[in-house]
């Protein structure tokens, strides 16, 4: 079998267990494919500078992945305590890449780099740990309007200008307001969660508009596709362009993770069914992977 050629060019790609790396120029044909040892789990993904970077957990260590072409892949392990710390989230931002470490009973602390090779110190997000509920773990992140947003179990929202300043975290946060996912649009930030959740706000810290919908509609994935928020959940998509007037759209077989891009939404179901949409409301599935997803996401590899 022929050697696949390196990708250049805007791709979605898909990781998860095992290691699994792989890549589509359409969102229906999945090709280069990569795995490594069992129990590699690779959780999230994101694309800068023309470089796929994914990272996750090894039992106690903390992996990352990063490659420019879909075919030759670096790696590196975070310098950890084992199996105390997690890596919670890998995303771009800047010209850097950057990761949130989480250790139980400490604050959340951020670890960058602009290579993939050499990270840099970390740096605590909060001063006072105490304004979060203990263990509230970060899960999402979006950067709009000068602010960077994170948002993590029981509530927790956190927002800052940028990764190298002091966060600020909503006070009295309440679990029930725990946000799933979060995305930026149309100069607004969307939380999506349980029972069709949604709220929204400007500056990560004052949210309005709360609103939920139907028992069990748990919005997953909140994406901006450009025009609108789309927010795919068990049973109902819901759409809006602000975040205040939402049209609700049964749904079946929509995916627990998905992304958007080439004017097409991409999405996995559990055991590695990869589900394909051009409105984020009917979903066909088009590839069967042979390993879980954990996340999915769309970006640019190689030379624009």
């Amino acid at each position: 079998m022929a050697a696949e050629q390196p990708l250049n060019g805007p791709v979605f790609v898909a990781t998860g267990e095992s290691g699994m790396r792989v890549f589509s120029q359409d969102g229906k044909l999945w090709t280069h494919l990569q795995t490594d040892r069992e129990g590699v789990l690779l959780k999230y993904v994101c694309f800068q500078k023309g470089r796929c970077f994914a990272g996750g957990q090894y039992g106690g260590e903390l992996v990352t992945y990063n490659s420019a072409d879909a075919v030759n892949w670096n790696t590196s392990k975070l310098v950890s305590k084992p199996y105390a710390e997690r890596l919670e989230l890998l995303f771009a931002t800047g010209d850097q890449v950057c990761g949130i470490i989480s250790t139980d009973g400490a604050p959340p602390e951020a670890i960058c780099t602009k290579d993939g090779k050499t990270w840099t110190a970390r740096k605590a997000l909060l001063d006072d740990r105490r304004v979060m509920v203990r263990d509230a773990h970060l899960r999402r992140v979006a950067e709009g309007n000068g602010r960077l947003v994170f948002t993590g179990d029981y509530g927790a929202r956190l927002s800052a200008k940028t990764i190298d300043d002091k966060f600020q975290a909503v006070p009295k946060a309440s679990a029930k307001d725990t946000l799933i996912d979060i995305a930026f649009g149309n100069g607004v930030f969307v939380g999506s969660g349980l029972h069709a959740l949604r709220m929204r706000s400007k500056d990560g810290l004052e949210w309005t508009d709360r609103v939920v919908g139907e028992e069990g509609e748990h919005i997953n994935t909140m994406i901006f596709d450009g025009k609108q928020f789309v927010g795919i959940g068990q049973g109902a998509t819901y759409r809006s362009p602000d975040g205040q007037k939402w049209e609700r759209s049964p749904n079946k077989d929509a995916p627990t993770v998905a992304t958007f891009g080439k004017g097409v939404y991409v999405g996995a179901l559990w055991p590695g069914k990869v589900m394909h949409s051009t409105d984020g409301i009917k979903w066909e599935k088009v590839h069967e992977l042979p390993h879980n997803v954990l996340t999915i996401a769309s970006g640019h590899l190689g030379s624009k």
